[in-house]
Order: structure tokens, then C-alpha cells, then sequence
């Protein structure tokens, strides 16, 4: 890598491997050369609408596959990604987050069709938004503009809604620390394909597929929705790894567990660590015998926070682990406060979250917490103050 750049990543990854298989969805897949191309394609086509570098665009794709190279070209084009789980929410942005494009689908199938969905819906812009065709503001196509400056680490790339009580902000994540989240060293890997469980619209498969590029691998991500496509994409690619969220895991554990075993790294992923238990961590080892079974305390705001190994789970009850590589934590007043590179820049367009939250380079996750001896974290409750910065008014 020529800097802490998303755009990097897969550069870096198709001088390395270019033939290697860097994505597969179905019976579809792209090469890292063909996954390079694609971002490129994405990143002349924002240019080609009126986007610029800090411009934000918003993308309500039903398919993180299709997404994937609007994504990267976003970040080469120097605009922030404003992933949607549905383009119903583009009619009431959370945190007056409107975005100056809204892709649709039919666009995506045109940067990238090996990976279109089936099933693209029609284009348009969602209401009270400017279709992709015409940037806000504008009746007809921009003149040429000048070329846009280089991206830097330092600029916004992702904005990620987040917020507890119905109150939902956007975290702003720059290229700099969005492309630390998903450096190897953090979340070490075994060799082999990833299959990325999570559910469409987390906002953690963006980091997933991208550590996963960052080691020149394989992601698979399941053609359907539901615990029998994601069994199923593991059966059939041989992967090595499987990634989702505590619900995710019991749906494939009910569904056909016997797929699981030939699997080397069974991770589970939660913004709660009360809903990754002990039994499901025990009911995931007892059907990989072979794999390394972590979960991970994360958040839209900080990244990865916290691993424990399922070792932990019969060791130490209750705990949520210990930092990850890069994560610093104390206990100030027995609320839980962290550092990083890994920490989002604040709340987009919202000083008083922003200040509530952050103070002196540490994020107040507003837990209530306790450490042991040996370092390890253990979560025991909401703080008051999480609370009312939950349900305090956005400006």
C-alpha cells in the first residue's frame, strides 16, 4: 500500500494477484484485476455525475456484492459512502445526512454487471433527492470541472448511522482509519475463503470484505438471504472462515451444522456482548471441532473494540474480552473510554453529540464496565450518560 487509502486496497491487492478470485456471489465472480477495473469505472462515473472530493453518495443497494465497487470508487473519487439498508430511508436522512446522489441499482449493473443482482429495481431517486443522473441542485448535466485534488487518509469516507433509543446519528469514518479497521494485524486470519454472514445493511460487512482484501483473499457472500444460503456458500467453497452476528449463527446452527465442520475460524460479531452467550460460542465449538472460535465487540463508532476466544467464554464468565491491537480502554468513573486510530472523527453535523462523545482523543461508549486483573473487560450496563445523550434532541 502507497498509504492508509480504501481505494489502495484493492490496487495493491490486483498488482499483487490480479488472477486471484476476489469475489464471488452465486455463480458470479471478479478477479482482483476485474474488481480493480470495476472500482475505477465507479470512480470515473461519480466524476462523470458532479461528485467531488467530499461530496456525499448515498447507496441503497439491496446487494453488498453489486455496492462493493461503488464503495471503493467512492473512496478513490474522494467522496464519502453513505451505505442505506432500504431506499425508504433516504426519505427521512437521519441527521440531515442528504446526500448529493443516490445511486440505484441499474447504475451499479452498469459499473459492474458480472455482479448485478437479478432482481435490480427500477431507477429513481428516492423522494426529495437528486437522481444519479442529475446532481442536486442541477436540471442538466455539470460542464467538465476541473480534476479533483488526491484523496488523503485524513477525509471523511463512510458515514454509518448509529444510536441507541431510536436516536440515529451518522458516524463519520475516515479513509485513514477505516482502512486500519480492516488491516490483518488487528483481526489476524487464516488462508482460504471468507464467507461474510452479515445481514444486509450492517455496517460491519464493509470492514469484513475489505480485511479480507487486505490479505489478497477470496470473500463469498451468499446469493440469498437466510442461514441455508450462507450454509450452503460454505459448503460449496470449502471456506475456511464464516463471519455473522449472533442471530446469524443461530440460524445456520439450526439449519444445517454439519456444513460447519470442515471451517478453521468461526467468528461472531456484536455491538452487545450480552447476545453472543456462552452456549452459542459452546454450540459453534462443538460443531467446528477444528476452528478458532472469537467474537468481537464492535461498533460503528469505534471498529473492533474488544476479542475473546471461546477459551475465555469457560475461563472467565461474563467477560467481553480485551482490546484488540490499536485499542487503548480505561475505566473513568466506571464508565468504559477508548483510543485509537480505529475511532470515528465524530458525529456528521452534530457538534453537541460530537462533544458529548469524545473528549481529549477518548470515546465514552457510555458503558458501564469493570477490568480484571489480567486486563480482561467486563460489561456490566448502561451509564446515565449514554442515556441522555441517547435522548437528546439532534440540532
Amino acid at each position: 500500500m502507497t498509504g492508509l487509502l480504501i481505494g489502495e486496497v484493492v490496487r495493491s491487492a490486483a498488482e499483487a494477484a490480479p488472477r486471484r478470485t476476489a469475489l464471488v456471489r452465486g455463480g458470479r465472480a471478479l478477479t482482483f484485476a476485474e474488481l480493480d477495473a470495476a472500482c475505477d469505472r465507479a470512480a470515473r462515473h461519480l466524476a462523470a455525475r458532479g461528485v467531488r472530493r467530499g461530496d456525499r453518495v448515498a447507496c441503497p443497494a439491496r446487494s453488498l456484492a453489486a455496492a462493493l465497487p461503488a464503495y471503493v470508487g467512492a473512496a478513490r473519487a474522494g467522496a464519502v459512502f453513505v451505505p442505506l439498508e432500504r431506499a425508504t430511508a433516504l426519505a427521512r436522512p437521519p441527521g440531515a445526512v442528504t446526500p448529493c446522489l443516490v445511486l440505484t441499482e441499474a447504475e451499479l449493473a452498469e459499473v459492474c454487471p458480472a455482479l448485478a443482482s437479478a432482481t435490480a429495481w427500477a431507477p429513481g431517486p428516492a423522494p426529495g433527492h437528486a437522481s444519479a443522473s442529475t446532481p442536486a441542485g442541477e436540471g442538466h448535466p455539470q460542464a467538465a470541472a476541473p480534476p479533483e485534488p488526491a484523496p488523503e487518509e485524513g477525509d471523511p469516507h463512510l458515514l454509518l448511522f448509529t444510536g441507541p433509543g431510536g436516536r440515529t446519528r451518522g458516524a463519520v469514518v475516515s479513509q485513514r482509519a477505516g482502512a486500519l479497521r480492516a488491516h490483518c494485524g488487528v483481526r489476524p486470519e487464516p488462508p482460504g475463503a471468507l464467507v461474510c454472514g452479515l445481514p444486509p445493511g450492517h455496517w460491519g460487512a464493509w470492514t469484513a470484505v475489505l480485511r479480507q482484501w487486505q490479505a489478497r483473499g477470496t470473500v463469498v457472500l451468499p446469493e440469498e438471504e437466510g442461514p441455508a444460503a450462507v450454509c450452503a456458500a460454505v459448503r460449496e467453497h470449502r471456506a475456511a472462515r464464516l463471519l455473522g452476528t449472533p442471530r446469524v449463527w443461530e440460524g445456520v446452527l439450526d439449519t444445517a451444522p454439519h456444513h460447519l465442520a470442515a471451517l478453521r475460524c468461526a467468528d461472531v460479531e456484536t455491538a452487545e456482548p450480552g447476545t453472543a452467550p456462552p452456549r452459542l460460542l459452546e454450540a459453534i465449538r462443538t460443531v467446528t471441532p477444528g476452528a478458532r472460535v472469537r467474537a468481537f465487540f464492535a461498533t460503528p463508532e469505534t471498529g473492533d473494540l474488544t476479542a475473546w476466544e471461546h477459551a475465555d467464554v469457560r475461563a472467565r464468565p461474563g467477560t467481553c474480552g480485551t482490546p484488540v491491537p490499536g485499542v487503548r480502554a480505561r475505566l473513568a468513573r466506571g464508565e468504559l473510554w477508548v483510543r485509537g486510530p480505529l475511532l470515528f472523527d465524530g458525529y456528521f453535523r452534530d457538534k453537541r453529540a460530537t462533544d458529548a462523545a469524545l473528549r481529549d482523543g477518548w470515546y465514552r461508549t457510555g458503558r458501564a464496565a469493570r477490568r480484571d486483573e489480567d486486563g480482561y473487560l467486563y460489561l456490566t450496563g448502561r451509564r446515565r450518560a449514554e442515556r441522555e445523550r441517547a435522548a437528546a434532541p439532534s440540532p
